[in-house]
């Protein structure tokens, strides 16, 4: 008996070494991650075809693979199949909609726009409920600069597309379809809003509207605000103001039990989009590594990541701190490079922020 015993735990641990094996190092990750984040994507996807030969089946080399073709243009045709077989890789139904949100997105970019949305519309396709993730990618693709830039009856097309695809599909319980549809909705806000205030700035001068509810940082954390961290350049560790900030939001939790936190990762406007999308995205993540570790339950922390794809808006807290700034100043690149160099890093640090929002 203990011979079979122990034959057993000899065959789980070279399953477990084997699993391990098929999946690339964190380190080397990093190191191709900061090669990318560079724009030497030659030298990347020379790493990446190195490393594919160890480990073929990661699904985040298999990733960065197409993220590369796609950059080089001379690759751009083989990016479509690269993003197929990191789709095909991915162990997780959101691994796989990431994918396709890249590869709907490379579509975008090289100009076929009816390819784009109908990979877009397959994130929505061939699972019984929409999940977070889903939606999230759903949220980047009609936030993405590819998309917003086309007309707006494609935008408002596609939008359609997804309220009927949510209203014919039987499966769907009912809650996700409301929640659906009320996300839709708020998206048709923002877009109506975004115009106005487009409108307003045009005839108006700077814009001084300031869309979400700031917490004042000096007072205790409350519900529905939001609440800032910043992050040295390519850096997503956390310093001590932001561990300060952090272990109020602990004790605050711990008293409020039914309390849910969102985190939500920022990039400055420098590297590319994919690069400072997956360093938002470590920024989300260590923020709640850091909230998980002090003893918050793994559920009640969510994340989300941005990129660039929302500058800061100065808010009467930051400019007490940040005087060279006024309220409703909003950090665009285009804002940002008409600044001296001194206000230009003093910018794009405010820009590197994940912003944390407490919900019942």
């Amino acid at each position: 008996m203990k011979k079979y015993i122990l034959l057993g735990l000899m065959l789980v641990f070279a399953f477990s070494l084997t699993m391990e094996a098929q999946n690339l190092p964190q380190k080397k990750k990093e190191a191709i991650e900061q090669t990318m984040y560079n724009m030497d994507y030659a030298k990347a996807l020379q790493e990446i075809n190195i490393e594919l030969q160890t480990y073929p089946d990661d699904y985040d080399l298999n990733l960065f693979k197409a993220i590369c073709f796609s950059a080089i243009k001379e690759h751009n045709q083989e990016a479509v199949e690269a993003y197929e077989v990191a789709i095909t890789k991915a162990k997780e139904d959101c691994q796989k909609n990431e994918a396709r949100y890249y590869l709907a997105k490379h579509y975008c970019e090289t100009g076929q726009k009816l390819k784009s949305l109908q990979v877009a519309k397959t994130i929505l396709d061939g699972k019984g409920e929409i999940d977070d993730c889903s939606l999230e990618m759903i949220e980047k693709l009609i936030k993405s600069s590819c998309l917003t830039e086309c007309n707006d009856t494609l935008l408002q097309n596609e939008i359609e597309k997804i309220k009927k695809s949510a209203q014919e599909r039987d499966s769907l319980n009912n809650k996700k379809i409301n929640d659906l549809n009320d996300y839709i909705n708020d998206l048709e806000k923002k877009s109506k809003q975004e115009s106005s205030l487009k409108k307003m700035n045009s005839d108006n001068g700077p814009q001084t509207f300031v869309a979400k509810k700031i917490a004042d940082p000096s007072k205790p954390i409350s519900l529905d605000e939001y609440y800032k961290l910043h992050f040295a350049f390519d850096e997503s560790d956390l310093d001590t103001e932001s561990k300060e900030i952090l272990d109020r939001f602990v004790i605050f939790l711990n008293i409020n039990s039914d309390v849910k936190v969102k985190c939500i990762g920022h990039a400055d406007m420098r590297g590319t989009y994919e690069v400072n999308q997956t360093i938002s995205r470590d920024r989300a993540m260590n923020t709640k590594s850091y909230l998980v570790s002090k003893g918050i339950s793994e559920d009640r922390v969510s994340i989300s990541y941005q990129g660039y794809d929302e500058p800061e808006i100065i808010d009467q807290y930051l400019v007490k701190s940040h005087p060279e700034f006024n309220t409703g100043d909003e950090l665009t690149n285009e804002f940002i490079n008409n600044l001296s160099e001194e206000k230009r890093i003093k910018a794009n640090y405010l820009n590197r922020r994940v912003e944390l929002n407490a919900k019942r």
